[in-house]
Parts: structure tokens; sequence; C-alpha cells
């Protein structure tokens, strides 16, 4: 793109930014959040700064990033599984106008010691970390719960989403938000999806958040939707990025999905990973592509059309 259009682009965020000082939920304008790891929130930030030193646009409401209840590396220091850097406080320092931090917290092999108090010192940990932020932090615990991948037992794992909550409001935390994320699609030979086995109770959620990332996986998607409303639970994107999408095209076809599961859903919330899934050691192996915005305008400009429409 041309640097005069994409100059027009950039501006046009102007029109269509959501306010930063005070996040609040509007069937207009749901909550943008970027992620997941620094890198690409930074180099997607960069190209935004110029104008935003300007004054002609803000940064998106806030950013996504994951930590692991074992050592909650991530959020105070950095760490890198195979997925991009995490340092979330590094962030923060660049961004300060940033309010809000979406994290997933991962879970998987913990959950017995987490049930049993063995963690309560790192839940502790996460809580201190939580309230220093001065963020309205979005905790999806054990996030996509149902991905058998992270073999999370039922049983145990309400057990131990109920520890974490309960301690953290025990704590008296007033900046936290309780996210009860499933994957919301299944594969051919996963079990039927029954996401309820694993819900720790109308009290212990305050959002019910789904993946979006294959388009075509309606089912499982519009089951959550409908646990979504009977629940009377806002709903959120906790994560999406278009899935095995190499061509503009098929990009424009994926967001124009997204959105239309947005508008008719009144999603108060989106989440959007903004990596090239195919340079990331554990996720090249899937051949998702690359959904940088910031290296491909005409996925960014649909982007920005959609939010603004």
């Amino acid at each position: 793109m041309k640097t005069a259009a994409f100059i027009s682009l950039l501006l046009a965020v102007s029109c269509i930014s959501i306010s930063l000082a005070e996040p609040e939920l509007s069937n207009n304008k749901p909550l943008l959040v970027i992620g997941q790891d620094s890198k690409s929130i930074s180099d997607f930030f960069t190209a935004l700064e110029p104008f935003v030193a300007a004054g002609d646009i803000n940064f998106p409401d806030g950013i996504m990033a994951y930590t692991a209840i074992s050592d909650l590396r991530g959020l105070s220091e950095p760490v890198d599984h195979g997925a991009g850097v995490n340092y979330v406080d590094e962030l923060l320092k660049k961004y300060p106008t940033i309010q809000i931090v979406q994290i997933g917290l991962y879970m998987r092999y913990a959950l017995d010691d987490i049930a049993r108090g063995l963690l309560d010192n790192n839940i502790d940990e996460l809580s201190q970390w939580i309230e220093r932020s001065g963020k309205q932090v979005y905790l999806r615990i054990g996030y996509e719960f149902d991905n058998p991948e992270n073999d999370y037992d039922p049983p145990q794992y309400i057990l131990a989403y109920r520890r974490i909550v309960n301690r953290l409001r025990k704590n008296g935390l007033r900046n936290v938000y309780f996210v009860w994320h499933t994957i919301a699609w299944k594969d051919r030979d996963w079990p039927a999806y029954q996401p309820l086995q694993w819900y720790p109770g109308d009290e212990y959620v305050d959002w019910i958040g789904i993946s979006f990332f294959d388009a075509a996986r309606t089912t499982e998607r519009n089951i959550a939707t409908e646990l979504a409303r009977d629940k009377n639970k806002p709903l959120m994107i906790a994560e999406s990025s278009p899935f095995n999408r190499y061509t503009a095209e098929s990009k424009i076809a994926w967001l124009q999905s997204l959105f239309n599961y947005v508008n008719a859903n009144n999603v108060q919330f989106i989440s959007y990973i903004n990596v090239n899934w195919d340079a990331l050691p554990m996720f090249s192996h899937y051949k998702w592509g690359d959904a940088r915005l910031q290296n491909d305008p005409i996925l960014m400009e649909e982007l920005l059309k959609h939010i603004k429409q």
C-alpha cells in the first residue's frame, strides 16, 4: 500500500477508537485487545505511534498475554515457550495509557496442587500483581478448559477454578474479572461438546469466553452462545485469528464471518491474536498463516472497516 493510503487508513482509526480512560460495555463498541506476545503487540503499536503522538488516534483498549499458575512468568519477567516472548510489565511501562489486560492462566498439571492449597502463595502473588498493575484484568482461568490437549479433569478443574476465585476475592481485589473460556468447537475425534461439565457456578463467572479461529465451526460456537444467554453473562471472543488463511481474500472472508458473529450476538469484547503463526515453533506445524495486521494493510483496512460499521 502506498504511504499516503496507509496514513489515511491509520487516521481512520480516530473515528472508531474506544476511550481508554474508562472502558465501558457498549452494544456498538466492543472492547478490543491485541495479543499475544510482546513483539507482535509492539510492532502493531509502533505502526500507530506517530498518529497517537499527534492526537489523531488511540491505541486499542488493551493487550492480551499468558502466564502459568505454577510460576507466573510472563507478568513481571519475560518468558518464551515457543509462542513469542510474554512480558506484560514491560508493555505496561511502554504503553501506560492501556487500561485492560486480558490474561490466559495456564493450569495444566497443576489442578490438584491448586485445589489442595499448595499454590496459594502463587495465587497471592498473582493477586498482588493484578492490584499493582492498576489495570482492569480479565483472567481466563484454565483457558480452553475443554480442549482435550489440556487434559483438565472437570471436577478437579472446578475445584481449582473456585479456589483461585475465592482466594483472589479474599484478597480484596476490585480490578479483576473472571472469564470461563470454552474452546467452542470440536475436532471430529474429540468427545461430545459438553462444556457445562467444567462450569464452576454462576457466582464464579463474570464473562463467558470462546475461541474463534475456524469460521466454519459453528455448531459448538452456537451452543456456547446460547449458554451465555441462558446464564446472562457477557460474551467475549477470548482468542481469535484467521485459521489456515493465506490470501487476502480468504482473510477478508474470515473477518466477515467474525463480525457477522459479533453483530448478531452482542459480543462485548474482542481479542485479536496478531502473530505470524508459521514463524512460532509452538504453532508452525499447524500452518495457520500470518495474521499480523501491520504486515497486511488490506487485512487491517478490512478490520477497521468492520469495527467502524
